[in-house]
């Protein structure tokens, strides 16, 4: 803890200085930084907080009145109290005086004959410049546990922590990640006082400190500007690492396999599983942040309609845990086992993230039937849609309809009050509807066997159309 000023008490109890108490011992707690000798009409005007005003009473009214209303200004002012020496030319201090000084609480000391008021403020400076010393003591040792710390960021915020006696959180301005954090000393303060960090990354520094022991301004001004270096450090490494698990799921999504696939998912790889996440786009940045802090073994980047997170089935868990409390919802695919089925299974989180936004919050997981393997090629896809939809894969409205028509069909499991709510139609219109498309495909949905390959071609379907889709945002 910072060692506090001297205090008038001791320095009255300073052995040498002979220094009695005349008034005012209510006020003997009062810091004193500075003791100056003055003897200007309104000494109050040259003075001021905590500083002790030394007199050989020329500044002293002789009147009880302008001794009493010399008390105020000094009090007003804040100074730690007045000394006077018992010797002409000073005036006899009036009882209204000492009664004024009791009723403030402000000190009025007796100097001895003999002790000169030089004396008195070398004590002064002395006692205070150990204090100073301590704090030039702490700032160097700020400074050399900096330097050492090296990339040890967390250990650094510890070190850092320790030293001030201080709780310390470090919070990304952007997306209100935590980057950095310690321990508070047992007893501090619940609410943490904060204050914004400035480098090349916005952040906001959080102190939870101890009452009556907050860490002044002289040591937070520099413990600010080393927390700022190793916010940018943290950053820095986090978005080096954001740009290379970006760019190996964008190689995923686009059908290869990236040459740093591996760095980015170690101690896992994708054959022993993974699945893919979605989560929206308000929650993305976030979650994409908290990724790339914490190197979680995760390939991360945009999709379709928010953020996409390739994650290992291992390390599902850890980032589901971590990432929850910034995730609202979230999407989460079927496992999978091969690179070739990032785009099936990222088709699958988003799927499953879409439904979780009509029906509720929280973390939901695809159900439906895995097709990625029988349609793992754009050929594949189009020889499904073919021979399975027939006609219905036509341009015109007629078949757009049908084909519509069927996989609405397809998406509410069959059930004809859901569909024709979603398509806007009549119950009628929907039979009929239905009966065109087994004429024109051959299909029977009531047939096992006609309803599994009408759901693989609808998949396929989509897996062209966003293809497409994709194809034209490139453009």
């Amino acid at each position: 803890m910072t060692p506090r000023p001297l205090t008038v008490a001791e320095l009255v109890a300073a052995p040498g200085l002979g220094t009695t108490v005349l008034a005012g011992r209510d006020g003997l707690a009062r810091e004193v930084l500075w003791a100056h000798s003055c003897e200007m009409a309104d000494p109050a005007a040259w003075l001021g907080p905590h500083e002790l005003l030394m007199t050989v009473g020329l500044c002293v009214p002789a009147d009880a009145e302008g001794q009493v209303a010399l008390v105020a200004r000094l009090d007003d002012a804040g100074l730690a109290g007045l000394m006077i020496g018992d010797h002409p030319p000073a005036p006899p201090l009036s009882g209204a005086l000492l009664a004024e000084a009791d009723r403030r609480g402000f000190p009025v000391l007796l100097a001895a004959a003999r002790t000169p008021y030089a004396a008195v403020a070398r004590h002064v400076a002395a006692a205070n410049s150990f204090g100073q010393l301590h704090q030039v003591l702490r700032l160097s040792k700020l400074y050399h546990l900096a330097a050492r710390a090296g990339d040890d960021d967390s250990a650094l915020t510890d070190s850092l922590a320790t030293l001030l006696d201080v709780g310390i959180t470090v919070a990304d301005t952007a997306t209100g990640t935590t980057l950095l954090a310690s321990d508070p000393p047992p007893g501090a303060a619940e609410t943490a006082r904060g204050y914004p960090l400035r480098g090349h990354h916005d952040a906001e520094l959080r102190l939870r400190e101890l009452p009556g022991a907050e860490l002044d301004s002289f040591l937070l001004v520099h413990l600010m500007k080393v927390m700022e270096v190793a916010v940018d450090r943290v950053l820095n490494a986090a978005d080096r690492w954001a740009e290379l698990s970006a760019a190996a799921l964008a190689a995923l999504l686009g059908g290869t396999v990236p040459a740093g696939l591996a760095e980015v998912l170690r101690p896992h790889r994708p054959s022993e599983g993974f699945r893919l996440v979605a989560v929206g786009d308000a929650d993305g940045a976030a979650v994409a942040r908290l990724a790339a802090v914490h190197r979680l073994p995760v390939a991360v980047g945009p999709g379709r309609s928010g953020l996409l997170a390739l994650v290992p089935a291992a390390a599902l868990p850890e980032f589901r845990s971590l990432t929850r409390p910034v995730a609202g919802r979230a999407g989460v695919s079927s496992p999978y086992s091969h690179p070739a089925d990032v785009p099936h299974a990222a088709a699958e989180a988003e799927r499953a993230l879409a439904e979780n936004g009509r029906t509720g919050s929280g973390w939901a997981e695809f159900e439906g039937t895995t097709v990625s393997v029988l349609a793992r090629s754009r050929r594949e896809a189009e020889q499904i849609t073919a021979s399975v939809l027939g006609g219905l894969c036509e341009e015109g409205p007629r078949a757009a309809r049908l084909r519509e028509t069927l996989f609405a069909y397809l998406r509410n499991d069959r059930a004809w009050a859901g569909t024709a709510a979603e398509l806007g139609i009549h119950r009628q219109t929907l039979s009929y509807r239905l009966g065109r498309i087994a004429e024109e495909t051959g299909l029977d949905l009531a047939a096992t066997g006609d309803l599994s390959s009408a759901w693989i071609a609808y998949q396929a379907w989509e897996s062209l159309r966003r293809e497409g889709d994709g194809a034209g945002e490139g453009d």
